[in-house]
């Protein structure tokens, strides 16, 4: 955690000196958000996710009055969840983001001013534990737990979304961010391999959905 403050510290300060030298508009923001994914299935494998909360640091160069790039990074946790024939696996899970866009204001009224986004980037889930529930745990309080050897994943994702910013009267270089971001991406399958032998995979193909509506304040240099 440490590395990685000291590594978008010093993002800060790079990007704050290029926009001052291109005549440009810069700022900074740090947003919290629940993360939301829509479940999928295929084959034989059904993949969810708990309810999570993520948070993340943006910093945006605008190099025209409605035209602007950010760059992100956020860490989230929440729990996959991975059903097939009656088993219920659990993944404990924190995720990485590193994702930059593109970021359309069209236009300026007052305090507020609109924005969409688009963009890409990538998505790192990194496994803090596994377990497996036989037979699924609202059946049976006393049950058989298995751990399993999973690896970190990285997915390349898709991430669009749209918000306002809300300049605060009385702290002009403050605003209030209220976003929408959805991120799409191919569902992580963590390469599991059982730790008694056997093998087992969550393997789906399917691209996931994580949406994440936030709250952030931002400062303007």
């Amino acid at each position: 955690m440490l590395k990685n403050a000291a590594l978008i510290l010093a993002l800060l300060f790079a990007f704050s000196g290029f926009s001052f030298g291109q005549d440009g508009h810069f700022d900074a923001s740090f947003s919290g958000a629940p993360i939301f994914t829509k479940g999928s299935s295929a084959g034989a494998v059904s993949q969810s996710a708990t309810i999570g909360m993520n948070v993340f640091g943006t910093i945006r160069l605008k190099f025209k009055p409605r035209h602007s790039f950010v760059f992100n990074y956020g860490h989230a946790k929440n729990s996959q969840v991975y059903q097939m024939a009656g088993d219920n696996f659990h993944i404990l899970d924190s995720i990485s983001e590193y994702s930059g866009a593109y970021m359309f204001s069209p236009f300026r009224k007052g305090n507020w001013e609109p924005f969409v986004l688009a963009g890409g980037g990538l998505l790192r889930f990194h496994p803090r534990s596994t377990w497996l529930f036989l037979p699924p745990i609202n059946q049976q309080p006393d049950n058989i737990q298995l751990s399993l050897i999973a690896a970190n994943q990285s997915e390349l994702a898709f991430v669009y979304g749209f918000g306002v910013d809300y300049r605060l009267p009385v702290l002009p270089r403050f605003a209030l961010r209220l976003q929408y971001r959805g991120f799409l991406y191919k569902e992580p399958d963590f390469q599991l391999d059982s730790s008694a032998g056997s093998s087992v995979s969550f393997f789906t193909g399917t691209y996931g959905h994580m949406a994440e509506p936030s709250v952030g304040l931002v400062f303007r240099f």
